[in-house]
């Protein structure tokens, strides 16, 4: 049980992480995550697209 919620743990720090990267490659430092694809702001970290971007 410990194992798992510490490997949920670590996996939510990686995609904060590459949320934090994306962010800063579009040019925001100051942004959690922006699209991958088109580089706008994305509220939480969940996703490494926009809407729009899922969308076509």
């Amino acid at each position: 049980m410990f194992e798992m919620q510490y490997n949920e743990e670590m996996e939510a720090e990686v995609r904060k992480l590459e949320a934090k990267k994306r962010a800063t490659e579009a040019g925001h430092p100051e942004w959690d995550n922006a699209c991958a694809v088109c580089g706008t702001e994305i509220a939480g970290t969940d996703s490494d697209r926009c809407g729009s971007c899922v969308a076509s």
